[in-house]
């Protein structure tokens, strides 16, 4: 009996993990079930209560995006402008994080920290002077101005995470690469990129989500033609009703090339997000 006692409590903890496991996953993924099905029926069937479970889907929603919001344009809208700043900001920021972390920079802790204090400022206090100047130079409402606005955004985030990851690449490997005659960048580009690759996937795909997802610029910084999904999908919302149909079938749309992007990195991901969490 006293052997048996560790195994059937050691069964009993595996088992109760598993269910908090399940309950959570069901916690989590139920808003995104009921998004999805809220998509495929009409708003009386939304509505309804009690709720209704059985119903025959429909994509009537989705075609209402396309014919009376004109979502697709703003869907070529969105990917062009959070791609070029993702872009950007990747590039730029994982060359300044790589001058921070290797170069012996006079006064760097105190440049690291003012490239941080950007992210510090809220968006808020630079969009009118961003609108005023946009207005100015000629730019409002064209992709140019979004894309610089989003790069500037992430690239404070991406110098400071890209920072610890190359910090935490023995310096030892790069100098091998030096010796045996490769240049600084010849090294940057064969030795220590390949190896930072999980890294960069993590850092990109949470870029791209907080760009993707960004309402306020987009919304004082555009009026037509470089409009993007968050702005239109706050359109599904008024003073007086909420078009639920439409306000879910936009959160799915928005909610697939982000899906999309982490299923693509998910092989880099869970290393990226746990590189250099243990050293020895």
């Amino acid at each position: 009996m006293s052997m048996k006692r560790p195994a059937i409590r050691r069964y009993s903890q595996i088992l109760l993990a598993y269910f908090f496991a399940l309950f959570a996953t069901a916690f989590f993924a139920f808003p995104i079930f009921w998004m999805v099905t809220a998509s495929l029926k009409s708003d009386q069937a939304i509505t309804a209560f009690p709720p209704v479970w059985v119903f025959t889907p429909s994509l009537q929603n989705y075609a209402k995006l396309i014919t009376d919001i004109g979502i697709a344009k703003m869907f070529i809208n969105s990917v062009v402008i959070v791609g070029l700043s993702t872009s950007l900001a990747m590039v730029c920021g994982t060359l300044g994080a790589y001058a921070l972390a290797r170069f012996d920079i006079k006064g760097k802790q105190m440049i690291a920290f003012e490239i941080l204090s950007i992210r510090m400022l809220p968006p808020i206090v630079s969009v009118v002077p961003m609108f005023i100047l946009a207005r100015w130079l000629g730019i409002f409402d064209t992709y140019w101005l979004l894309t610089a606005a989003y790069a500037l955004s992430g690239l404070p985030f991406v110098v400071w995470v890209m920072r610890v990851f190359i910090q935490d690449i023995p310096q030892s490997i790069e100098e091998a690469a030096l010796i045996d005659g490769c240049s600084r960048l010849e090294t940057f580009w064969r030795v220590t990129l390949p190896l930072l690759l999980p890294g960069l996937a993590a850092t990109m795909v949470i870029v791209f989500m907080f760009a993707w997802n960004e309402f306020l610029l987009a919304s004082m910084l555009t009026s037509n033609a470089a409009k993007t999904l968050p702005v239109i999908a706050a359109n599904t919302l008024s003073a007086k009703s909420i078009a639920w149909g439409l306000a879910s079938a936009a959160g799915v749309v928005m909610s697939l090339p982000v899906v999309i992007l982490v299923l693509l990195m998910q092989r880099y991901l869970v290393r990226g997000l746990t590189f250099g969490a243990v050293k020895g």
